[in-house]
């Protein structure tokens, strides 16, 4: 009895075997080169398929968010490209391609203006550091591809990017994104459930929320965003306070309100006094941005300095109420005081070397350097930096650049801006 059951067994067996090789065999009928290039052809088609193109959402850097390009994919297999970033009036094109690379990739690789933008390691308005940009991709690992969307990833940085059929005219929803971004901006925000409320802010498109969180921790989460007409949508869904948060819609009003895709979770704009602006986050000093009564104290005591030292004056800026200056490789701190005499007029006089214990060195050292006839560099250069100052800036509700006027002597001025340009630039 025995033996008959084994052998039963073993019939079954190769039964099943037959059945699976059988369906295998169907699956895997062309070569994995006959599939690639099938695949090819059918993305292809899809690629070409919306008469109105298709909306891109997307992302290089994280940090600097997301930004909504509009493409064409032709016949003749280019690509016709409009983005925020140029307007509603611009487009270029170029060719694009298909090809395999551990799957199918989809490779700009003709150069295109507008669509380049993004990871041309040195970009026109200058954002990101030199040789990385703004490390977006041009080409993508093709994810999911149907009618209704396509999801690729950059195949040097991994971003996710999706794209959606374009429903609407491509330069009127330009419009409304840069329109909703203008309304959507504020220096800062309050994002609220219940008791618990987080302070946020933005630089490009990447929100910073900083809160308590239950164990009694702080924490910074960095998320980044894409504008939307009437919202700011995030790259992916973020748990605060026991809420999933995926999309910020702005209804404005006095409060300037967003609400969420969570009921009982919402977010306010900050209109931030002057005063408050200019010492949260980075503020960046440059020649350039100087009057010539400024100038002429750089004038002066710069070239001496790099000569003595043999160094260059990096970066200058002010973080909180610090001014860190970089000369050569070494940083150097100084507390600046930075006290409010009203929303719009601050007080500046060095009154510590601030920072790591390495840059109060550095402060203390290049405070007390001198040239062969007395002038001390360092203090020569931050003189016109201090003083009281009335403050005015580009944009009372979301400066980008704030105008620092000496009140005793209105000849005497700096502007100061987000953007990190080095100390010298402008200098002959």
């Amino acid at each position: 009895m025995k033996k008959i059951f084994n052998m039963l067994l073993i019939a079954a067996l190769a039964i099943t075997y037959t059945s699976c090789k059988n369906e295998v065999d169907d699956i895997f009928d062309n070569p994995s080169a006959v599939r690639i290039q099938n695949a090819m052809k059918e993305y292809n088609t899809t690629l070409q398929s919306p008469a109105n193109g298709w909306r891109m959402e997307y992302y290089g850097g994280l940090e600097y968010g997301g930004y909504t390009m509009f493409l064409k994919f032709n016949s003749d297999n280019t690509v016709t490209v409009a983005n925020e970033i140029y307007g509603s009036k611009a487009t270029a094109t170029s060719h694009y391609k298909l090809e395999q690379s551990a799957g199918v990739v989809l490779s700009f690789d003709e150069y295109n203006e507008l669509f380049h933008f993004f990871s041309d390691p040195d970009n026109v308005l200058e954002i990101g550091d030199k040789g990385k940009g703004m490390e977006g991709d041009l080409e993508f690992r093709m994810q999911t591809v149907s009618a209704d969307s396509i999801v690729m990833t950059g195949k040097k940085h991994g971003s996710r990017i999706v794209m959606t059929p374009a429903t609407e005219d491509w330069g009127q929803y330009i419009n409304k994104v840069s329109a909703s971004e203008e309304d959507m901006s504020f220096g800062s925000y309050f994002f609220i459930v219940g008791t618990d409320t987080a302070t946020v802010t933005s630089s490009y498109r990447q929100l910073t929320f900083s809160y308590t969180d239950e164990e009694g921790n702080l924490k910074e989460d960095e998320v980044p965003y894409i504008v939307q007409p009437g919202s700011m949508h995030f790259y992916k869904p973020f748990d605060i306070f026991g809420k999933t948060i995926t999309d910020l819609n702005y209804q404005g009003g006095d409060d300037y309100l967003f609400t969420s895709n969570e009921d009982g979770a919402v977010m306010k704009g900050y209109v931030a006094p002057l005063t408050v602006a200019l010492t949260s986050g980075s503020w960046y000093i440059c020649y350039a941005n100087m009057s010539p009564a400024v100038q002429a104290y750089w004038d002066y005591a710069a070239p001496g300095h790099l000569a003595k030292e043999g160094e260059t004056i990096g970066y200058c800026y002010f973080s909180g109420k610090t001014l860190y200056i970089k000369s050569g490789n070494y940083w150097s701190a100084f507390g600046m005081g930075g006290d409010f005499l009203s929303d719009t007029q601050i007080q500046y006089a060095v009154k510590t070397y601030a920072g790591t214990s390495a840059q109060q060195g550095n402060a203390k050292y290049y405070w007390g350097s001198k040239s062969e006839d007395g002038v001390y560099y360092f203090r020569y250069f931050i003189q016109p930096l201090t003083g009281t100052f009335n403050l005015e800036a580009d944009d009372a509700r979301n400066p980008s650049m704030i105008k620092l006027t000496n009140t005793e002597n209105p000849d005497m001025y700096y502007i100061v801006t987000k953007q990190a340009y080095p100390a010298t630039t402008g200098m002959e």
